[in-house]
């Protein structure tokens, strides 16, 4: 029976262990590598464009022997007069050590463009020295001495060929000789991230839209493969729905059309951006609780995907379309969290006829997927444990105070807080001050942060507030406050009137944001001068400065 239960117990662990991996490149949008790959000794980048394949080599300085036609004949001493020409070296390398050879059966030439000694390219794994949790072998760290021999390598064809076959250097068994972790680019699209090439590998090229380029084993793929991806998030005072879609889809979706001669770059982003704004405007995209809403704020980014995840890119941002993505993000005001929430996607080509949907709630993400056959998704509350953020009273008792008939509680006599006292209010104001943060409409934000601030240059404060408890993030999206940690009082001093304190504090706070299915989430470490009065036995925030804040290392 115990051996029983560890085999269910390791079984469960390993099953849940494995969906997350799967769905960890929808549920983040910094995905990170668990091959180790991108550190292995040797580093093969192949970018395979119009005329010819490009080859970048990083040859670890104890595999020299293997890749020996590269090394230069200087760094010889008295064999080198004895060596083969570089012609004929590059021949032995193109049909011996690295090949590319077409669907057709021709192998490509090579011609060797630079060599030189080099520091390996930093491409530090997170996951270096733990254990893949598939695998069960440990991910390997880049080696320790970082000298390479660097080579730029062109592999020219005649016309654009359909497949390539990759081979690796082989011993006579077929065994790969030298361990290698690649990664493969058809114009500016990657095609997988690091892997190891530890065995023939044939490419499959679509030169009408190099997005599609794939290899025929499906463990030689990227993260990001679908062209379009929906995310639904529910929050507290607002519900997202936001869509990943490649430039000539959203373009085919919504009719966009112009003339390219006729515009810059940035001209044609900007009328996209707009266009895009106009279509979903009307669109009652989303049913919450029976009722459909048009969104009441849309934003539009471009982004490209990276062997680390998505990017947001500047509108200015030269980019090949067959790489960039549009992102669109439709805002709904809510004030409280809705039981349900429906919505049909109606966009289905040959290309795009499944579609990955996450949503994610108070308690996490959740994916699903769509298709032309079964276009609904949506959400149900079945929260158990649930609680809408509220205002809570900031009453700590400072002073000394007596019950007069039909007058009640007055205080007669107010005296300085102590540091515990002083931590408390603190901490009970910055935490009303982060609920009246979720607040997304702008009349309701200004009615609740209201209840907690007393000040008459209400407006320098909130732009104040803001810098710790709304910091932009890349892209443009705001992130919002977590949690307070670490607080302390670093000084007191008594305000003479109203009657309060000054207090410098600092601590630490983690925020997080989430866009693009991507939570991008921080620890700060903070330094704040604030100023707290007591206004009818309540305590609230007059003034704050934020004196200093920075990520925590």
């Amino acid at each position: 029976m115990s051996s029983y239960s560890n085999f269910m117990a390791f079984y469960v662990r390993f099953f849940l262990m494995g969906l997350l991996i799967l769905w960890a490149p929808f549920l983040r949008a910094d995905w990170m590598n668990l091959t180790g790959a991108e550190t292995a000794q040797n580093i093969v980048e192949i970018y395979v464009l119009d005329e010819h394949v490009r080859v970048k080599l990083e040859v670890y300085i104890a595999d020299l022997d293997k890749f020996e036609e590269l090394v230069p004949d200087e760094w010889f001493k008295d064999s080198a007069s004895k060596r083969p020409s570089l012609e004929q070296r590059m021949q032995t390398f193109a049909s011996q050590r690295l090949q590319f050879i077409t669907g057709e059966g021709v192998t490509l030439p090579a011609k060797l463009v630079l060599v030189e000694p080099r520091q390996r390219v930093d491409r530090q794994s997170a996951y270096a020295g733990m254990i893949n949790p598939l695998t069960r072998r440990r991910v390997q760290d880049a080696p320790a001495d970082k000298r390479v021999l660097y080579a730029e390598i062109l592999y020219p064809f005649d016309g654009k060929p359909d497949q390539l076959k990759i081979i690796p250097p082989l011993d006579d068994q077929g065994y790969v000789t030298a361990t290698i972790g690649f990664v493969a680019y058809h114009q500016a699209v990657p095609i997988i991230d690091f892997r190891f090439l530890g065995q023939a590998a044939t490419l499959n090229l679509d030169w009408q839209d190099p997005w599609y380029s794939k290899f025929d084993n499906k463990n030689l793929s990227r993260h990001h493969k679908y062209p379009l991806m929906l995310y639904l998030y529910v929050e507290p005072r607002q519900v997202r729905l936001e869509s990943l879609l490649r430039f000539t889809d959203i373009a085919e979706l919504t009719d966009f059309s112009v003339d390219d001669s006729q515009l810059n770059l940035k001209d044609k982003r900007q009328l996209l951006q707009e266009h895009i704004k106009n279509y979903y405007s009307d669109k009652d995209t989303l049913e919450i609780d029976g009722i459909f809403f048009k969104p009441d704020s849309i934003r539009v980014q471009f982004l490209h995907a990276t062997l680390t995840g998505l990017q947001v890119i500047d509108i200015e941002t030269a980019m090949d379309e067959s790489s960039l993505l549009v992102g669109i993000s439709q805002q709904y005001l809510i004030t409280e969290l809705p039981q349900k929430i429906d919505s049909l996607w109606t966009f289905f080509n040959q290309r795009v006829n499944r579609i990955p949907v996450v949503v994610t709630d108070p308690v996490g993400p959740l994916m699903s997927l769509i298709d032309a056959d079964d276009p609904e998704f949506g959400w149900q509350n079945f929260l158990k444990k649930y609680s809408d953020p509220v205002l809570h009273p900031v009453d700590v008792d400072t002073g000394w105070s007596i019950t007069i008939p039909y007058l009640g509680e007055t205080k007669i006599i107010n005296w300085m807080p102590d540091e515990q006292e002083a931590l408390k209010i603190v901490n009970a104001v910055l935490e009303n001050v982060r609920v009246a943060f979720i607040e997304k409409d702008p009349a309701r934000f200004s009615r609740v942060l209201g209840q907690v601030i007393s000040s008459e240059q209400a407006k320098t404060l909130r732009k104040e507030l803001a810098k710790l408890f709304s910091p932009r993030v890349s892209g443009g999206g705001s992130s919002s406050v977590q949690a307070f940690s670490d607080m302390q009082i670093n000084g007191m001093r008594e305000l003479g009137a109203p009657d309060g304190f000054s207090a410098t504090i600092s601590g630490s706070v983690s925020i997080n944001a989430k866009h693009w299915g991507h939570i991008d989430a921080r620890q700060f470490q903070f330094q704040l001068l604030l100023d707290l009065i007591e206004v009818e036995q309540q305590w609230r925030l007059a003034d704050l400065t934020v004196i200093d804040i920075k990520v925590a290392r």
